[in-house]
């Protein structure tokens, strides 16, 4: 009797690397076209070709990050990053014009970053999940 397939190996859980790249798209999509926003911290691209998925980090960061420096810094910095150039230089002179340290804006970066990973992986786990994105779900029967 032959055995079963063994179960496809699940992605690795989430990161805050994972995160600070997944904020970042939006950002770059932000800067090409508008958004509405929807019931429930959903947002939508006005350009019907582009998934409303790109979006969903956003509002479950907004949902997340009750801290709201926290929230400020990491989409900040993904603002930024997002726009190109210098991105050290801008967050220096955003921090300046803010009156934050420096090493307090990045603290406050990455502990969001930690935060959203943290809750990502508890949601996934939790739908039974892996790590194939926001907004996807087990279709329920």
């Amino acid at each position: 009797m032959a055995e079963p397939p063994e179960p496809a190996d699940p992605l690795p859980a989430w990161t805050a690397k994972d995160i600070e790249r997944w904020v970042i798209i939006p950002m770059r999509l932000l800067r090409e076209s508008a958004v509405a926003t929807r019931p429930g911290n959903a947002l939508r691209s006005t350009d019907l070709e582009q998934p409303s998925a790109s979006f969903d980090i956003l509002a479950f960061a907004h949902t997340v990050l009750t801290d709201k420096d926290e929230f400020l810094a990491l989409t900040t910095y993904a603002r930024i990053r997002a726009a190109g150039g210098d991105a050290e230089a801008s967050i220096a002179e955003w921090c300046r014009e803010k009156g934050w340290q420096e090493r307090t804006f990045h603290r406050r970066r990455v502990r969001a970053c930690e935060r959203l990973a943290a809750a990502k992986n508890a949601a996934s786990l939790a739908e039974g999940e892996n790590r194939s994105g926001f907004g996807t779900r087990p279709a329920r029967r």
